[in-house]
């Protein structure tokens, strides 16, 4: 097969969107597919990022989006998108998002008779928590974003999801185009290897670390993830037991959130470790030395850090909210809490720490979920799907 990608976000940015796509198309080109990612450049002209020798990365040319820090807006055209997809002739063209690059690639499919499938990772609530400002008009807001959605996706061939979750989700909302579930999946292996004590212990000296229980929490650190939560559970869980919370990742938050550690007097019992690349070999390491991992964001359509966290085997403490549920088993693998109450975050994450025999049943429950997502077993269900499209698209029209 030969199948283009339309993306938004593609790494180097940081986002769960960016590390599904490559993922995808890393797997895709393994299966000995074809496989052309289009996603914005970094400068006002169009070329082929040479970094990636299995597929082609097309970055089209792009301005700086001024409300999204290290983001870009595609400023190329639909001629231009056009040219280049009527060269590479694709079986389908499958999209990430909703919006400008997604919005002309659809158009340009249709009017080639290329089938175009679309996946959901998109989060009412991600959208609306920049302009928790506009309270008296969230709702409508609301409103005309899930209108925007329904049509976009109706005009689509096929819609995944990567969670049951959000299928209903978009169901509820009225898109009649056949939709499916398809997790973004996981390699469950590097989480999985065994860490010596002596690699243990250089990387704690690394990053400047304590021998304490760690909570982890790893991604994005801007407003929508609610890291806020997690730094004002900190205070109750260090007077019951000795632990240390690692947050690492960027964003335009940090410099909030490290200026509310302080406030609070507890800087000394965070370190904010920065952005780890997902290819350093430091990066499943973090989730090997950590005790736990705690998300309090209430937008994920999956969450593919807590399927990491999962994969090493790490209690995880998280929001009840959006698809987390389906990761986070309360009292099997982990504990659920109300979104954006502190109180209850400490309490769950005192109470794993405080309990090793709960601690490890817990742990060995993760690893059996996260299983369940592995990336041959996924990567094979999205292939199969992309199969079932482009043989139901040769079919045509059914007959009145």
């Amino acid at each position: 097969m030969k199948i283009l990608l339309g993306t938004e976000s593609f790494p180097p940015n940081v986002s769960g969107v960016a590390v599904a796509t490559k993922n995808l198309a890393e797997n895709l080109s393994k299966a000995g597919h074809q496989v052309f990612v289009f996603c914005p450049g970094s400068s006002f002209t169009t070329k082929v990022d040479r970094k990636y020798e299995n597929f082609t990365v097309l970055r089209l040319r792009s301005i700086i989006n001024p409300f999204r820090k290290g983001y870009r807006i595609t400023f190329a055209g639909e001629k231009e998108i056009e040219e280049h997809v009527k060269k590479i002739k694709p079986d389908l063209i499958h999209l990430q998002d909703p919006v400008s690059i997604g919005l002309m690639l659809r158009e340009v499919g249709h009017r080639n008779h290329i089938p175009v499938a679309i996946t959901n990772h998109f989060s009412l609530e991600y959208a609306l928590s920049y302009v928790k400002f506009m309270s008296p008009i969230l709702p409508i807001l609301r409103k005309g974003l899930i209108k925007y959605l329904v049509d976009f996706y109706n005009k689509c061939d096929y819609v995944l999801t990567p969670t049951e979750t959000f299928k209903k989700q978009v169901q509820s909302w009225g898109v009649t185009t056949p939709i499916k579930a398809v997790s973004n999946g996981i390699e469950t292996a590097p989480f999985q290897q065994k860490m010596s004590d002596e690699v243990k212990k250089g990387f704690l000296k690394k990053y400047h670390l304590p021998s304490n229980p760690l909570v982890l929490y790893l991604g994005r650190i801007d407003k929508d993830k609610s890291i806020d939560v997690l730094v004002k559970a900190i205070p109750d869980v260090i007077k019951k037991v000795n632990a240390h919370f690692i947050i690492a990742g960027s964003g335009g938050q940090l410099e909030e959130v490290k200026s509310l550690a302080s406030d609070l007097g507890i800087s000394d019992s965070i370190t904010f470790i920065g952005f780890l690349k997902h290819d350093s070999p430091d990066f499943p390491l973090i989730y090997k030395t950590a005790s736990l991992f705690a998300i309090p964001s209430t937008i994920e359509t999956q969450s593919i850090v807590t399927l990491e966290a999962l994969s090493a085997s790490l209690p995880v403490v998280a929001a009840n909210a959006g698809a987390l549920p389906e990761l986070v088993k309360d009292n099997i693998n982990g504990y659920l809490f109300k979104p954006g109450d502190s109180k209850l975050l400490a309490n769950h994450i005192t109470k794993i720490l405080s309990d090793s025999k709960l601690m490890q049943e817990m742990k060995k429950n993760s690893l059996q979920i996260a299983l369940h997502h592995e990336m041959s077993r996924t990567f094979a269900e999205m292939e199969k799907t992309y199969m079932d499209i482009i043989s139901e698209n040769k079919k045509g029209p059914a007959a009145v």
